[in-house]
């Protein structure tokens, strides 16, 4: 069993719910080259404008009438974002660019056994996207497409102007006087094709399921991208904003039904006669809500100057990981909102630069000076040490007066290895927990070779 789904306003319909504002207007999308009518919305159809209209004519019936050109690789790419969201229900799709994809029903058929179920999880899924859609369902692909486009219920009654051949052979069942395919269906296979061709014999045989249909199985992309032409050119960042959380929301939705979040954004402003300006934001933690990456983007935005009015918006995440979960809260107190060290050190970096905030690892040396490197924030810092070891280290141990300290815990030989290039001479030193006369507690140690005590770090 298919179901095939046909979105005559696909493109126009994607665009109003990025941009409710065109609901209130009579907006067409029009072929550039043939200037007529490909797509409108409500109001246009109620000034009796059509689909395959010239553009001069639509522009008689009304001279309020808001124009946009419609791009086929644009709406290719919202068939490919309505396709993966229906992949979390229906689990294998075949895409039939610009304006529909067929979904196979057959492996879901004991989870479903009754077709009407299919369509209610599919009006669910459908539903946030607020797209019109015509569904067929068929024995074949062929048939279920033709069924949605021409709306009616049996594959008998489907006039054969529905047929995908070619205007000749159309003429010539007119002519005859087949204008159903359940006409067509009467007339033997033989007799058929001596009177029409071999075209027609082929085309009935994809008609019944005798030749196997040849689709292209749908794969979901592992990587987000969303464009939005703006209705106007916008000059300031201030009003960048709405457009541009519509489509932070479309990322979180994205990323919600795959439990995913990301590190990385990048955001192009298209200008008119200038190349666009680029933000790259990255991120120490992943994100996922809309809300957080819009403060984050407003963060890199005060930062940079937009140089020219802006056409259209363009946001792509690539690097995409599973969720993570159980971070720690930071900075709590009375009066001040609770806010997670992940998001501190985003903000942290989108405000001083990723080459400005760093966190420190450990790395397996004997020396403690030696054993932690620096990373990159919100890089994973590793196994924690089980041996106790000061909160803060000196960048360089100082000398002291023992007469000073009292020894509470130790000592701890620390040696450098015989096999180590990076000192002239081994030597070794006996590490003490001890406690400042005046209360601090700190780590000292007595190095063998200079004879003395020094100061390497502070507890806390």
């Amino acid at each position: 069993m298919w179901m095939y789904l046909d979105f005559p306003t696909l493109l126009l319909d994607r665009m109003q719910v990025l941009q409710p504002e065109l609901k209130e207007k009579p907006v067409v999308l029009f072929h550039e080259q043939e200037q007529r009518v490909l797509q409108m919305n409500g109001p246009a159809e109620a000034l009796g404008i059509q689909s395959g209209m010239s553009l001069s004519d639509a522009w008689l019936l009304s001279d309020a009438l808001y124009t946009l050109r419609w791009r086929e690789a644009r709406q290719r790419h919202v068939l490919q974002q309505v396709a993966t969201d229906l992949y979390q229900v229906f689990a294998v799709i075949s895409l039939d660019p610009p304006a529909g994809l067929w979904l196979d029903l057959t492996p879901m058929q004991k989870l479903y056994p009754d077709p009407q179920q299919h369509c209610v999880q599919l009006q669910q899924q459908l539903s946030p996207w607020g797209v019109r859609y015509h569904a067929g369902l068929g024995s074949t692909p062929l048939q279920a497409k033709m069924l949605a486009q021409s709306g009616v219920s049996t594959v008998g009654d489907i006039p054969v102007v529905y047929l995908p051949c070619s205007p000749v052979l159309h003429e010539k069942l007119s002519r005859m006087g087949l204008h159903t395919l359940g006409a067509l269906q009467a007339v033997p296979r033989a007799l058929a094709g001596r009177r029409l061709g071999k075209e027609l014999v082929l085309l009935l045989a994809r008609v019944q399921g005798e030749q196997i249909e040849k689709l292209h199985f749908f794969r979901p992309p592992e990587w987000f991208f969303q464009r939005l032409e703006l209705l106007a050119e916008a000059s300031s960042w201030q009003a960048l904003r709405f457009p541009l959380n519509r489509l932070l929301q479309d990322l979180e939705y994205f990323l919600e039904s795959r439990q995913q979040e990301t590190r990385q954004l990048k955001l192009c402003f298209h200008h008119r006669d200038m190349e666009p300006t680029v933000l790259d934001l990255g991120f120490a933690h992943g994100s996922y809500q809309a809300q957080e990456l819009a403060q984050f983007c407003q963060l890199k935005m005060e930062n940079c100057q937009l140089n020219a009015p802006v056409l259209e918006i363009s946001i792509q995440a690539r690097q995409l990981a599973p969720r993570t979960t159980g971070q720690t809260d930071l900075l709590r107190g009375p009066g001040r909102q609770n806010k997670s060290l992940p998001r501190l050190l985003n903000e942290l970096q989108l405000r001083l630069g990723q080459q400005r905030v760093w966190g420190i690892q450990n790395q397996a040396e004997w020396l403690p000076e030696a054993a932690w490197k620096r990373v990159p924030a919100g890089q994973v810092i590793g196994v924690a040490q089980t041996e106790q070891r000061p909160l803060w280290l000196l960048p360089d141990p100082c000398p002291i007066d023992i007469r000073e300290w009292q020894l509470l815990k130790g000592p701890e030989r620390l040696s450098t290895p015989w096999w180590s290039q990076e000192v002239a001479e081994i030597y070794d030193r006996d590490y003490w927990y001890a406690r400042h006369q005046k209360g601090q507690p700190g780590w000292v140690f007595y190095d063998y070779r200079q004879g003395c005590w020094w100061l390497h770090g502070w507890f806390s």
